[in-house]
């Protein structure tokens, strides 16, 4: 019996020190999202910066709208990642004859490939965001908030694109 309960002891010792290190993991890697996310990058205009949709028929269809980014500077900016909050919500960029796939929420195992879509100096790229109301079925009605991400590599930081609205 004494032995059994030693053997219960280190399981639950070591399950526990699994969950306080994986926390600690990926504790440390939002932390860090957190500090870039909505970052200033320089010589980066977003025209607009926020969508309020207002009520939003759960049976009205796609709601697409449209983000201008200016790049007001002498050189490329470079977009190297899309996400989106929820799988309700769809992005993609263009910049001129080019555009990314639409790309949405990244899922732990599934995670949206790189981009590279360059903005060149004094140039402005479009960034098309879609919404699905119906996504989430009949429970998915009420007030909701939806963020896109844009992840610049050059200069590093990440952009964040934002609509909200109630879906009825």
């Amino acid at each position: 019996m004494g032995k059994d309960i030693k053997i219960l002891f280190a399981a639950l010792a070591f399950t526990f020190l699994l969950i306080v290190g994986f926390s600690y993991l990926m504790g440390g890697k939002n932390q860090e999202s957190e500090q870039v996310a909505g970052s200033h990058i320089e010589g980066l205009e977003i025209n607009p910066l926020n969508y309020e949709l207002g009520g939003v028929a759960i049976d009205g269809g796609i709601v697409t709208r449209e983000y201008q980014l200016k790049n007001t500077t002498e050189k490329t900016l470079m977009i190297k990642k899309i996400t989106t909050s929820c799988m309700c919500t769809l992005a993609k960029v263009v910049v001129g004859d080019k555009e990314t796939k639409f790309f949405g929420m990244e899922h732990s195992m599934d995670k949206n490939p790189p981009v590279n879509i360059e903005i060149p100096a004094g140039e402005t790229a479009t960034t098309v965001v879609t919404f699905d109301p119906a996504a989430h079925g009949p429970e998915g009605k009420g007030p909701f908030e939806r963020i896109v991400w844009l992840t610049f590599s050059d200069p590093a930081g990440i952009k964040e694109l934002k609509f909200d609205g109630e879906v009825i």
